[in-house]
């Protein structure tokens, strides 16, 4: 045969070889990603993070997906992008991070969290399950509002910090070592700080008086978190040997300079530190109404009084178990009430009553679903 012919041939059927299906070349078929149809995962998901927030995902056909959170005082929507490959889809966000979402079911997911450039080898940062919600759901998801303090509209100021990245290392809870030698009145082992989504920073139980001054801010600067307070003084989370170190300042001390003080913290989840900061969450009371000395309206033959202080820690005169001082207990707020439990496993509420303001005590065996063994009306004084 002419050695040109045969060449021709042999291209010819080798073009067809290539032309088949990989399936009848005896070939794997390659996998093309799916950019479309999000199949089983086209929706609304709802997750709940362990910054105390709930997250929202909302994977929309196209290849297009976005996110907000609620209860986090910041209205910020994130969008990205996906691929589906069978019962796994994953996300690219504007951010830089990645999820991959996992069906469990008709109405479940679990989503791994990676942080922008790791590797998805490797073990993901957060691994948490959503379950779908109907759409109209999330409309009615709102922003926790802040009472007391406006909101006011401003011109963003270019030479301001950058909005903070609504996922990153600090945001959540944290629980921080204030702790110097033997216990000491007033002062608890730890005290927590919340760092929010929205830049606020809230703290509870800080041995410094910071009733005033509770709320501050804060930004990433870098590797580090740092938190500014109203009274100016500062303090900078960040990594350290393996765990967090916070660092405080006092006003207008340097950065660079040897901080005032520094403890360990350990970030904890919304479930473990969130009830510290509901000390003072009220419908009908407000710290303010009850902060301070409360006394009986009436004389009961011997000196006695009750100190409400901040941060829900109180204080019982005379000493029920024996001391020559006083007995340290533990407020909480319900609504029209406060509930104090002394050291001793008693209670005491103070509630309201039209027209007065009621104390009702309990004994260490007593509910305060019972019957209290002393009902007396009280006055608060400002001493």
């Amino acid at each position: 045969m002419n050695p040109m012919r045969l060449c021709h041939s042999l291209c010819f059927l080798l073009g067809c070889a290539l032309a088949l299906p990989a399936a009848v070349r005896g070939e794997a078929p390659a996998v093309v990603p799916e950019t479309r149809d999000p199949g089983p995962f086209y929706g609304f998901w709802q997750f709940n993070e362990p910054a105390g927030d709930t997250n929202v995902v909302i994977i929309k056909r196209g290849g297009r997906l976005s996110c907000f959170w609620s209860g986090s005082a910041t209205a910020a929507i994130q969008k990205g992008s996906w691929e589906r490959v069978d019962n796994q889809l994953t996300a690219r966000w504007e951010t830089g991070h990645v999820d991959v979402f996992r069906k469990l079911g008709d109405n479940a997911v679990e989503r791994d969290s990676y942080e922008p450039g790791a590797s998805l080898l490797n073990p993901p940062a957060l691994t948490l399950r959503g379950v779908r919600v109907d759409s109209r759901i999330p409309g009615s998801l709102t922003i926790r509002p802040e009472e007391g303090r406006p909101r006011i509209e401003e011109t963003p100021d270019p030479q301001a910090a950058p909005a903070l990245p609504m996922r990153n290392t600090f945001i959540g809870y944290w629980k921080v070592d204030q702790s110097r030698g033997l216990f000491t009145r007033g002062r608890e082992p730890h005290f927590y700080l919340h760092l929010l989504r929205s830049g606020d920073a809230v703290v509870v139980l800080r041995a410094w008086d910071l009733d005033r001054s509770a709320r501050g801010s804060w930004q990433v600067e870098g590797e580090r978190a740092v938190i500014t307070w109203p009274d100016g003084r500062r303090d900078v989370l960040q990594a350290s040997g393996g765990g967090f170190t916070l660092a405080s300042y006092r006003a207008r001390d340097d950065l660079a300079r040897r901080p005032a003080s520094q403890s360990s913290a350990e970030k904890v989840a919304a479930g473990d530190a969130q009830r510290y900061f509901d000390a003072g969450n009220v419908q009908q009371l407000t710290v303010a109404d009850i902060r301070g000395t409360w006394r009986p309206a009436a004389q009961t033959g011997q000196q006695e009084h009750i100190a409400i202080e901040g941060w829900g820690n109180a204080y019982r005169f005379p000493s029920a178990t024996g001391g020559q001082g006083t007995d340290p207990g533990k407020w909480r707020l319900q609504g029209d009430r406060v509930v104090i439990s002394w050291v001793d496993g008693s209670k005491d509420v103070i509630r309201l009553a039209f027209p007065d303001i009621l104390q009702d005590s309990y004994r260490p065996e007593q509910p305060v679903t019972g019957t209290p063994h002393r009902t007396i009306a009280v006055i608060r004084t400002e001493d």
